[in-house]
């Protein structure tokens, strides 16, 4: 089992430029943390936010720790070209691995999905992620589909960043290609990810409380089954109140209370208010177990 990847948030500064000197600050302190690696410009980087250049320069930075973790970039997009040019340019910065959603938008094929990621792999040399997060691309696995288990057996595919609650479906995954890496993406199931045998963890909440995690992955792997549960409790409490008040908005303000000034999202994403701020701050002091 690799361990924990933090899902990085992109800090912007007062006129929304990314904050290089906070993303520094951030990537270090996950690392002094344990962090294995880093998830880049995914859903908690705002990747579709993100102008061509931003997406770059995003890669450019973490790419600065290519030597001391892990790095993913994720590049997935509308378009199979656009995809390609990001994975190549973070492919030639040194990124150890490559993770895309699907094509968004149009309603693909299954078989247009399939050389979408043929052609990632391609243009790096090996195979790519499929970031599965159906609840945000409104695209679901058909595992009954010819194409869909072609594409999973071909190689093009390399792991899963399984951030679907659907532990059947990663399992499944693995009947197809048993060399696939599964990592789960819903950290709010951690123990049941780690029940089914995941490779490690990548998560959004690991950006403010990646100790309380550990404390969860290294409970279960000693056989503590009872405190992985109830630190996962814990965890869940708070994946509930900044679930329900905006999640990323949540980390950010949270970030903030922890000294870490990682600014606004980008629009149309709103700040809280000052009472859902009030609620996520009481709902982190009572569980977050540092």
């Amino acid at each position: 089992m690799e361990g924990l990847y933090v899902a990085s948030m992109v800090p912007f500064d007062a006129d929304g430029r990314i904050n290089d000197a906070v993303a520094r600050e951030m990537i270090e302190k996950n690392l002094e943390q344990g962090a294995k690696g880093f998830f880049v410009a995914g859903s908690s980087g705002e990747c579709f936010l993100l102008t061509p250049e931003e997406h770059l320069h995003l890669f450019e930075l973490f790419a600065e720790y290519k030597d001391r973790c892990t790095l993913l970039a994720h590049v997935g997009s509308c378009g199979t070209d656009e995809s390609v040019r990001y994975a190549r340019a973070a492919a030639d910065m040194g990124y150890q691995r490559i993770a895309a959603t699907p094509p968004i938008y149009f309603g693909y094929s299954s078989a247009a999905v399939a050389g979408y990621y043929d052609a990632l792999a391609e243009a790096v040399g090996h195979g790519i992620f499929y970031y599965n997060i159906p609840m945000n691309t409104k695209r679901t696995l058909n595992l009954y589909d010819a194409d869909t288990r072609a594409m999973f057996a071909s190689g093009s595919i390399a792991g899963v960043k399984h951030t679907n609650l659907d532990l059947y479906e990663m399992e499944r995954l693995r009947a197809i290609n048993p060399e696939l890496k599964c990592f789960g993406g819903f950290e709010n199931e951690m123990v049941g990810f780690l029940a089914m045998g995941c490779d490690g963890f990548i998560g959004s909440t690991f950006n403010f409380m990646l100790p309380h995690y550990l404390k969860i992955f290294e409970a279960f792997n000693a056989g503590c089954l009872n405190e992985a549960r109830e630190l996962q409790v814990k965890a869940n409490n708070i994946m509930e109140a900044i679930m329900g008040e905006g999640l990323f908005p949540s980390i950010k303000h949270i970030l903030a209370t922890q000294g870490v000034d990682a600014g606004q999202m980008r629009r149309p994403f709103l700040p809280l208010s000052e009472q859902a701020a009030a609620h996520v701050d009481a709902v982190v002091a009572e569980n977050l177990v540092e």
